[in-house]
């Protein structure tokens, strides 16, 4: 019985206890029977029935007053002088002087003029008149009795007159050179007559230009105009030129919009060697070339089109590519680049005796096509004072002109042009240094391989070409110039027999050319501003070589002369 109670007192205890979970609710229901004699009670459970608040407490700040004591401050006033304020101007403009003159005399019979002369500062306009003279006896022909002088001559007037937004810029010039085809063996030419050797070339030019100065850049700015040339020898070769061109460039946001526009025409009229009948060679050639360039953070590009039309050529219509990339690293200190482009070069009589003045008038004239050239390098600054370049280039031409020795209407001494396709592979470094006006200097050097079409070799085409060019001014009061040319081996075609020559087996000469170091030094000791004395010293090491075979340059040569600006 005791051990029944036992069992149901524990029951009923787990039941309480389990009870206790649930005393938060509403209501109890429960029914339990106990069997004993012990009597157990239950308490009715509490229920909270108050639900919690948040209690706001609010601190208020005590207001406190300060009372002031009233002290009077002795105070000492010392006043310091002022220095004079001072207005920013513009720094006084150096002395214009008007006119300079340069004049010398040197070996061979040679004097030198050079007369500059301008009207001065002005904000309406100004004008001015270039006269250039230098002629040499020569020296240089294997025979003393073959003519060798030449002589150079030149006058300009131009003038500017400035508008509100635009320029007007015109110009005349007149030109007048004179050479002598001494060029050919008088022992393998005995019978060569030497008393038609002489040559001269007139040319007479002008031109025409409007140029805008728009300080908005969202507008268009032009520089565009047209020219005129009239340039004739002495065997009646007449050559007329007309150009007609303009450069357009505008910027939107990040882009700037630039283009070419070009329209020129040549007429070139000449004796005929064989009939002695009158010849014409006529050329139009047309050029629009739009560009984009962009700058997007350190990428810069620019994007464009080569169109050209060389009306008389068999291929009229061209189209090349226009395009160059670079990046800027560390601040300009690196730029790599990299493009492609094309274009057609014009070729005139009068630009191909710029080159070479001894050659035929009866010449055959084509425009050369630079086809296609790739290039890429990195050019930077080295310093302030230093920046270089270093380049590598491939380009392909078609109709590239050479010169080859005639052999029918002179006895070697004068040249007709030969057209070939070439492509050249360019190696090219430069470095150059500007410190003010104490120092500059600038070197380049180049590398050259070829890949020739029809020819054998590439004629007058260097393997390698070194410039160096160099201006030092010691206290503005010595002024040093040097100035190194070399070229390394080229090769000549002849079709007169040469000494020195290898016969070929279509009967022309191939003439080996040695390289030449050309090195010239000027001194210039300048007495004031106004007056300086100089000497000059050309080919000073008397190097023998020959620009176009068989034509000797001159070997040593000095000049004393001075400078007198008025």
């Amino acid at each position: 019985m005791k051990k029944y109670i036992t069992y149901s007192l524990t029951v009923a205890l787990a039941i309480i206890c389990g009870t206790g979970a649930w005393a938060q609710e509403d209501t109890l229901s429960m029914d339990v029977t106990f069997t004993g004699t012990q009597e157990l009670f239950l308490k009715n459970a509490a229920k909270q029935q108050a639900w919690p608040k948040i209690k706001e407490s609010v601190v208020e700040i005590p207001s406190i007053k300060y009372t002031l004591i009233p002290n009077k401050q002795q105070v000492s006033i010392q006043p310091k002088l002022i220095e004079p304020a001072k207005v920013l101007v513009e720094p006084k403009l150096t002395k214009l002087y008007k006119g300079h003159v340069r004049a010398g005399f040197g070996l061979y019979t040679t004097p030198l003029l050079d007369l500059h002369y301008m009207d001065g500062r002005s904000r309406n306009g100004v004008w001015g008149v270039n006269y250039y003279h230098l002629s040499s006896a020569g020296g240089v022909a294997l025979e003393d009795s073959i003519p060798d002088s030449f002589s150079t001559n030149s006058v300009r007037l131009w003038g500017r007159k400035f508008l509100k937004k635009h320029a007007i810029e015109g110009a005349f010039e007149w030109d007048r050179d004179v050479v002598n085809y001494y060029g050919f063996d008088p022992y393998l030419n005995w019978d060569a007559d030497i008393s038609d050797t002489k040559q001269r070339f007139n040319n007479i030019q002008g031109d025409l230009q409007l140029i805008s100065y728009h300080r908005d850049s969202s507008k268009v700015n032009y520089h565009g105009g047209i020219k005129f040339r009239n340039f004739r020898d002495l065997d009646d070769g007449v050559e007329n030129n007309v150009d007609v061109s303009t450069h357009l460039r505008t910027t939107k946001g990040t882009e700037t919009y630039h283009g070419d526009i070009s329209i020129n025409y040549n007429d070139y009229t000449f004796t005929n060697l064989n009939d002695s009948t009158e010849g014409n060679q006529d050329q139009v050639l047309i050029q629009v070339a739009p560009q984009i360039q962009t700058r997007i953070g350190n990428f810069m590009v620019n994007v464009g089109a080569g169109i050209w039309i060389d009306a008389q050529s068999e291929r009229p219509f061209h189209f090349y590519p226009l395009a160059e990339a670079s990046y800027s690293l560390l601040d300009d200190l690196f730029i790599p680049y990299v493009g492609v482009q094309g274009r057609v070069e014009q070729n005139t009589y009068r630009s191909i005796t710029d080159d070479n003045p001894f050659v035929l008038n009866d010449i055959e004239i084509k425009n050369t096509n630079r086809r296609l050239e790739l290039f890429g390098g990195i050019r930077g600054t080295l310093s302030s004072t230093t920046s270089f370049n270093a380049r590598l280039s491939t380009t392909r031409f078609e109709d590239f002109m050479y010169f080859v020795n005639d052999s029918t209407y002179s006895p070697g001494s004068r040249f007709f042009t030969l057209y070939d396709d070439l492509t050249v592979f360019n190696l090219r470094g430069e470095v150059s240094i500007n410190n003010g006006e104490k120092l500059h200097m600038q070197l380049r050097g180049d590398y050259f391989l070829y890949s020739t079409g029809e020819e054998e070799h590439p004629w007058y085409q260097p393997t390698t070409r070194v410039t160096v060019t160099t201006s030092y001014n010691l206290a503005d009061k010595l002024v040093l110039n040097l100035d190194i040319f070399t070229e390394g081996q080229r090769k000549a075609k002849s079709l007169v027999q040469h000494q020195d020559g290898t016969l070929e087996t279509d009967g022309s000469y191939t003439v080996d050319l040695k390289g030449y170091a050309d090195v010239n030094l000027g001194v210039e000791y300048r007495y004031s501003k106004r007056l300086s004395a100089w000497v000059r010293f050309n080919n000073m090491f008397a190097a023998r070589y020959q620009q176009w075979s068989p034509y000797n340059v001159q070997r040593f040569n000095a000049m004393l002369g001075a400078s007198y600006s008025f």
